[in-house]
């Protein structure tokens, strides 16, 4: 992964963060899984979702998976309860991330909690 976030780095300058998620980052990977990885960067701006996949993938060692989305698209992500972008940040391992971004996955975890397969917001649990 160090390899693959240098390769991505000179290609699109800084790169916010970089999120192992999925099966690998809950240690139940087996022997054909994939490897998911998210991508946190701004030079993903006006950036369509197949080019930056596309960008991605050249870097990308077989059996990664990556995906790229901006800071601010993450944010999104996360207040219409994602479910990618929640399992990213809240049980994924950051191998990089800014202050910014930790507070995110901080505040995700604060809204959201995991029930099976669906991510339900905690405030529904507490009830009034």
């Amino acid at each position: 992964m160090r390899e693959f976030l240098k390769r991505i780095e000179a290609r699109l300058g800084h790169v916010e963060g970089l999120i192992l998620f999925g099966s690998m980052a809950r240690g139940q990977a087996g022997a054909w899984s994939d490897v998911d990885v998210l991508v946190v960067s701004d030079a993903f701006e006006g950036m369509p979702v197949p080019d930056r996949i596309g960008v991605l993938l050249e870097e990308a060692e077989p059996r990664v998976e990556p995906l790229g989305y901006t800071y601010a698209e993450l944010t999104r992500m996360v207040r219409r309860a994602n479910p990618l972008a929640l399992s990213a940040l809240i049980e994924g391992v950051f191998l990089r991330a800014s202050e910014r971004l930790t507070e995110l996955a901080r505040k995700a975890s604060r809204m959201f909690v995991r029930r099976g397969r669906v991510w339900i917001p905690r405030e529904q649990l507490e009830g009034p």
